[in-house]
C-alpha cells in the first residue's frame, strides 16, 4: 500500500533546506489502517517493563508519568536523601525504527513467526511518495521509520525500545521504592532517569548509551538535562 509523506516546518525561521529542520507525517489509506487493525488485534502482548512506559496506553498520560516522577522525587527528600534525575530526549526516535532489528527481536521473544513473517513482508514492500507545495515525488521504498498516525505505529515503536526500558529497569540500580526499582520513566520517546546518586545515574547513562548504539537511536544532548 503507499503512504504520502508530508514535510512539516519544525521552525518557522529555520532554513527550509536543512532536513534537520523539517517532521515529516505519512499519510496511509483505508485499506491500510483496516490492514494494521486487525493486525494489531493478534500482535499487542506485555512485559514487566512495560509498567515503566506511559506511552500510547490506555487509562495513561503525560501528567500520570510526571506525577510517578515527583512522587519519586518527594519518596526520597522526605527522607533525607538527594535525587539526581536525567531527562533524555531521543533525535527523530519514531522515524529511526530499524524493522529488521523489531521483527527480529519479536521472534527471539517468541512471537508468531507468521505474524513477524507477514510485518516484514508488509513493511518490506510499502512504497512511499513526497508530497510538497502541490508536488508529488515518484515513489520510493523505505527500510525504517514508523508512520505517524499509523495504526501499528504506536505498538511498533513501544515494541522496538522496550529492550532498552527492560535493561535499564532490571539494572537494580536507581530509585528504588519497596523493592520496586524507578530508576526510568518513559513516555514514548521521552525519558527519565532517577538516582539517589550521581555514581548510579552516570552508570544508567552508560547504559542507555550502550542500547542506544545497540537499536541506532540518537539521543538530542543538548536537550538532556540532569
Amino acid at each position: 500500500m503507499d503512504s504520502v509523506i508530508l514535510p512539516q516546518v519544525k521552525n518557522k525561521c529555520g532554513d527550509l533546506t536543512d532536513v534537520d529542520n523539517c517532521r515529516t507525517m505519512a499519510l496511509s489509506n483505508a485499506e491500510t489502517k483496516i490492514f494494521e487493525t486487525v493486525i494489531l488485534r493478534y500482535i499487542s502482548d506485555a512485559y514487566d517493563c512495560d509498567v515503566y512506559q506511559f506511552g500510547f496506553k490506555k487509562k495513561h498520560s503525560t501528567g500520570m508519568c510526571t506525577n510517578v516522577v515527583k512522587r519519586t522525587i518527594d519518596y526520597y527528600l522526605r527522607r533525607g536523601s538527594y535525587v539526581f534525575a536525567c531527562f533524555v530526549d531521543f533525535q527523530k526516535a519514531f522515524a529511526r525504527v530499524n524493522y529488521w532489528k523489531l521483527f527480529s527481536q519479536m521472534l527471539e521473544d517468541g512471537s508468531d513467526a507468521c505474524l513477524a513473517s507477514l510485518l516484514a513482508f508488509w513493511h518490506s514492500r510499502q512504497t512511499l511518495c513526497v508530497y510538497w507545495q502541490g508536488m508529488c515525488s515518484e515513489k520510493f521504498s523505505v527500510g525504517n521509520g514508523t508512520r505517524q498516525g499509523g495504526v501499528l505505529s504506536p505498538y511498533l515503536f513501544t515494541r522496538f525500545v522496550r529492550p532498552l526500558i527492560s535493561a535499564i529497569s532490571q539494572s537494580k540500580l536507581g530509585c528504588n521504592i519497596g523493592g520496586l526499582f524507578v530508576n526510568l520513566l518513559a513516555y514514548a520517546d521521552d525519558m527519565v532517569l532517577l538516582s539517589p546518586s550521581w555514581r548510579a545515574l552516570q552508570t544508567l547513562i552508560k547504559l542507555l548509551e550502550l542500547w542506544c548504539s545497540k537499536l541506532d537511536i540518537i539521543c538530542i544532548t543538548k536537550k538532556m538535562s540532569a
